[in-house]
């Protein structure tokens, strides 16, 4: 087999070797294998230290552009996962998010059945970027009103405080 899988003359390739991954296992069969045909062994080193990773993670609700959020992200060298609104906390926890993007969507925040951030988004303390119905959620979740506009907009809109004393 060649390094694919697939079927070729094992004559020509007197290693018989198949390409993988960082896979400990094979590596040290390999090793073993080495050294019964006579090649001194690698001298062992620890293997770096890797940093733990941090992600962001973008909680999708349906939005067309969730996937262009997804890629500016990764432009900026950010690690990040786009995940369903329903997506437990377990799954979440090992990425060690260290923030939150909430993406736009069709829905209203009033609609019946709407999907809302989970708990966790708000629980962690991370910080929280909303965008389109993402902030409409996030404003509903925290007590505040969202109301319908007299027309549809898209891009600029002017955003009114009513109350400076309130998070």
């Amino acid at each position: 087999m060649d390094t694919v899988g697939n079927p070729q003359n094992l004559a020509s390739d007197k290693s018989h070797r198949v390409a993988t991954s960082n896979d400990l296992e094979v590596s040290t069969y390999l090793e073993i294998a080495e050294q019964k045909a006579g090649q001194q062994p690698v001298e062992f080193r620890e293997p770096a230290i890797q940093p733990e990773r941090e992600a962001i993670v973008i909680v999708d609700f349906g939005s067309q552009y969730s996937m262009l959020i997804a890629r500016r992200v990764r432009e900026l060298q950010v690690y990040c996962e786009l995940v369903s609104h329903d997506t437990p906390w377990e799954k979440i926890a090992a990425l060690n998010p260290k923030g939150f993007i909430l993406s736009g969507g069709p829905s209203s925040v009033y609609d019946d059945n709407a999907p809302l951030a989970p708990p966790y988004v708000y629980e962690s303390h991370l910080p929280v970027l909303g965008i389109c119905y993402g902030m409409q959620a996030i404003t509903k979740q925290l007590g505040g009103s969202v109301s319908p506009g007299s027309r549809k907009e898209y891009g600029h809109a002017m955003l009114h405080l009513s109350r400076l004393d309130s998070p």
